[in-house]
């Protein structure tokens, strides 16, 4: 009876062994597939965040691009206007240079350029500057008016006239008319880049 009763408490003992073991191995497993799981996240968490930082990346690189592209769009529509206005201002030195070499013509203009001048100038006496060439060429010299040479840097002619005192000056040369031109000139070539400019600007 003793070693019947021995025989079952083994046996008792071994099925509760094997019933811890399963029970720990259960465990085990289900701490592994925990800590799987959990790392299987931290993964898929950090790829997200690879991703993410990636795309970022791209984004900014992206809007560089586009950042450039704009500018140099801008920059070549800026070069061009630049152009075009360097252009009228060598077509008006041209015409002028024309100009000069029919003396009949550019006396007439030189003339009308004078009679603009003293009209604004709204004096009964002072002095007219004109370069070295055009002395010759102004028809006739305006009563109390003096006649002086002017020894200016630029080429394109046209009177300058000042009262006797030389308080009051009014230029009325080719190149001082282109200038004060240019603004109207310069925004008109602006009316017609603007387009451009915002079409780059929306790309």
């Amino acid at each position: 009876m003793v070693s019947q009763d021995l025989i079952n408490f083994k046996n008792f003992l071994k099925d509760e062994y094997e019933k811890r073991i399963k029970e720990y191995e259960k465990k085990i497993e289900e701490e592994l597939a925990e800590i799987a799981a959990s790392k299987a996240l931290e993964f898929e968490k950090k790829a997200e965040e690879i991703k993410g930082h990636r795309l970022e990346q791209l984004r900014e690189r992206l809007d560089l691009i586009k950042m450039k592209a704009v500018k140099a769009g801008k920059d070549a529509v800026a070069n061009a206007a630049n152009e075009v206005f360097c252009e009228a201002r060598e077509m008006a030195e041209k015409i002028t240079l024309n100009a000069r070499a029919n003396s009949a013509n550019y006396s007439f203009m030189l003339d009308k350029l004078l009679e603009e001048a003293l009209e604004v100038l709204s004096c009964e006496c002072g002095t007219i500057w004109l370069l070295p060439e055009e002395e010759k060429l102004l028809a006739s010299l305006p009563m109390g008016f003096r006649l002086a040479i002017a020894e200016r840097d630029d080429q394109w002619g046209g009177p300058v006239v000042t009262d006797e005192e030389e308080e009051k000056v009014v230029e009325n040369t080719v190149r001082g008319r282109f200038e004060r031109l240019s603004p109207i000139i310069l925004q008109r070539i602006g009316a017609i880049m603007s387009p451009l400019m915002e079409k780059i600007e929306r790309s």
